[in-house]
C-alpha cells in the first residue's frame, strides 16, 4: 500500500476512535432522553457532518508530518475540550434554578445541546485547531 493510503486509514481509526470515545461519554452522562425517539439517523448526519469532516482534516494534517507530538496534540484537543463541554451540558441540563428568573428555558434534556450547541463549539474548536496546526508547522519550516 501507498504511504497515502496508511495516512488515510490511520486518520479514519483515530477519527473513529475519537467518535467512539465521545458516544460513550455521551452515554455514560444519559444525555440523550426526551425527543430523541423522533431523531432520524439522517439528521444526526447532517448535524455532525462538519464536525466531523473536520476532525478528519485535522487529524490528517497532524499525520502528515509524520510527527508525534502534533498527533498527541490532536487527541488532546479533540478530546478534553467537547468532554469538559459534555460534562458541562450534563450539569446545565440536570441543574434546576437556584433562584427565580425572569425567563425559564425548559428544553428536552440533551437534545438541542447535542443537536446544536455542540456540534457548533465543537467545530470552532477544530477550526481553531486547524489554524494553529498550520501556524506551528509553518514556524518549524
Amino acid at each position: 500500500m501507498s504511504e497515502r493510503m496508511i495516512i488515510r486509514i490511520k486518520g479514519l481509526a483515530q477519527v473513529a476512535v475519537v467518535g467512539i470515545i465521545h458516544l460513550l461519554i455521551i452515554s455514560f452522562l444519559n444525555l440523550k432522553k426526551g425527543a430523541w425517539e423522533e431523531v432520524g439517523g439522517l439528521q444526526i448526519a447532517l448535524t455532525y457532518c462538519a464536525p466531523v469532516f473536520l476532525l478528519y482534516a485535522t487529524c490528517m494534517r497532524s499525520l502528515k508530518t509524520k510527527k508525534i507530538r502534533y498527533n498527541l496534540v490532536w487527541l488532546l484537543t479533540s478530546l478534553l475540550p467537547s468532554a469538559a463541554i459534555l460534562f458541562k451540558i450534563k450539569e446545565i441540563t440536570g441543574a434546576e434554578p437556584s433562584e427565580p428568573v425572569f425567563i425559564e428555558f425548559h428544553f428536552e434534556q440533551g437534545y438541542w445541546e447535542l443537536m446544536f450547541f455542540f456540534p457548533i463549539i465543537y467545530s470552532v474548536i477544530q477550526l481553531l485547531l486547524w489554524a494553529s496546526m498550520w501556524f506551528m508547522i509553518l514556524s518549524k519550516e
